[in-house]
């Protein structure tokens, strides 16, 4: 694969973002077990191997991730031989000392090569530079791909939410301090 290229995003760059596919694909998922042993709550996740693997779209529609790039506090692309092949959008402030991951998309045939941690990589970067403490992302429990590539970066999961998505879906969190 040619060098990966990644710069802050431009305008001109917004269609080509638009234009990636956003779905994704996994033969696994996760399955949260609630357990209430005489007022003690806990719970576990178990890594299931899917009977067929799912198509798993994205969680926002065309006009929420334009009103979301309007707000995020960064836009960086990723680019191969001056094709734009991945974006990710980070946004700082809400959380104190902490940088969110909103999206993190990459173009289905450059999946599994390195782009996304590579970009990520780039986002500790700029986190560590902005003065953060952490850096934050959600992913969908179906999203099995994406929740390796952050554990094999050091990521922890840190908690879940039911529903969290606009599409229902739960989302796991996960985070890495930044030092």
């Amino acid at each position: 694969m040619a060098e990966l290229e990644i710069r802050a995003a431009k305008q001109a760059d917004l269609d080509l973002m638009l234009a990636l596919n956003h779905h994704s694909g996994s033969e696994y998922a996760y399955k949260l077990e609630l357990t209430n042993d005489k007022g003690i709550f806990t719970h576990s996740f178990q890594r299931v191997y899917l009977p067929r693997a799912v198509n798993i779209k994205y969680p926002r529609d065309e006009t929420a991730l334009i009103n979301s790039w309007s707000e995020a506090s960064a836009i960086f692309v990723g680019l191969v031989l001056g094709e734009l092949i991945a974006y990710v959008a980070l946004e700082m402030g809400r959380i104190k000392d902490t940088v969110r991951v909103t999206d993190l998309v990459v173009a289905p045939v450059m999946r599994r090569k390195g782009v996304g941690s590579g970009i990520l990589l780039a986002c500790e970067g700029w986190a560590h530079d902005q003065k953060a403490r952490r850096i934050l992302m959600e992913i969908q429990m179906r999203n099995d791909p994406a929740v390796q590539m952050v554990k094999k970066l050091g990521y922890q999961m840190c908690g879940y939410l039911d529903q969290y998505f606009p599409n229902h879906d739960t989302a796991l969190f996960f985070d890495k301090p930044i030092s």
